[in-house]
């Protein structure tokens, strides 16, 4: 009884800081948008942009073709489900300890829904729409051996593959040569998961160069109002990781995320979107800094 007890607050704690995530993630998004717009010598607009654009896309109707079938209303809801789950696996940081967050169902739970994503442009029946899908699982395809050596760096460094087991201590700062490597490697990881320059640019409207903008053309309304809530709570998650589990600072994890969130924003200025098939070397990279990293365990 009292474990059920236990499972149950966890849960409850889970549950409780997901949803403080996903009220937060607007907000690190216009964080972002706004840094680059002070790079940039711009104003830009305001970090609360992305709360207004999300209940102006809610309160217009959703827009559908005859030639969308079920998978294409479903995909919104399933990419935005399996994000909240993956955020309610989080290592705690209101207290408690998570049990259930298990690294292994957290990435395939986030794999997921992007293949529903990339399932759902080519229900659309377009053809940008079908480009979009197919760079998506392009990307996924060279991404997903990278998060699994990132994995096996931690596991080798903690002995545990839950992601509560695997965050560094608050007082730990991990400046070994394995630890430096994880990090810089994880964030490359970062920004071509989450769809940043230098993989993809999430603010350009040219659809030749697009990728996860691509898929969403089609949307409209409360369906694209889900998707984009849900990336921005995707790289909210990924900036929380990289705070919990590889950046080697003695901070709280609220600055980490924000030093990252502020460093996602340079990168993004200072370098261009690359080349498609320049992505593969740029994630080669980022898997042979992991391989020295495990290396070097």
């Amino acid at each position: 009884m009292m474990e059920l007890q236990n499972d149950l607050i966890q849960l409850a704690l889970g549950l409780a800081q997901a949803v403080a995530l996903l009220l937060c993630a607007p907000l690190v998004t216009g964080i972002i948008k706004k840094t680059k717009a002070l790079l940039q010598n711009r104003i830009g607009s305001s970090v609360w942009q992305e709360y207004y654009d999300i209940r102006k896309w809610w309160g217009k109707d959703t827009m559908l073709t005859p030639y969308t079938g079920i998978i294409f209303k479903l995909a919104p809801c399933v990419y935005f489900i399996t994000t909240l789950a993956a955020a309610c696996m989080l290592p705690s940081f209101i207290g408690g300890k998570v049990s259930f967050g298990d690294v292994f169902v957290f990435v395939y739970l986030l794999a997921l829904g992007r293949f529903f994503m990339a399932v759902s442009s080519m229900d659309a029946a377009t053809a940008f729409g079908g480009m979009g899908g197919s760079r998506e699982v392009y990307v996924a395809a060279f991404v997903e051996p990278v998060v699994m050596l990132a994995i096996l760096s931690n596991v080798l460094h903690t002995g545990s593959t839950s992601l509560a087991g695997m965050s560094l201590r608050p007082d730990e700062v991990n400046l070994t040569v394995a630890g430096v490597l994880t990090c810089i490697a994880f964030f490359l990881m970062l920004l071509a998961e989450n769809s940043h320059i230098p993989v993809d640019n999430p603010d350009t409207h040219l659809e030749l160069t697009m990728i996860h903008e691509c898929m969403t053309l089609e949307y409209s309304g409360r369906l694209l109002a889900l998707i984009h809530w849900a990336s921005q709570l995707k790289i909210l998650i990924f900036l929380v990781l990289f705070a919990m589990l590889y950046l080697p600072l003695d901070l709280p994890v609220i600055l980490k995320v924000l030093l990252g969130a502020v460093a996602v924003g340079v990168v993004e200025t200072l370098n261009n979107k690359m080349r498609l098939f320049k992505v593969r070397v740029y994630l080669a990279a980022a898997g042979l800094m992991l391989l020295l990293a495990v290396v070097a365990q």
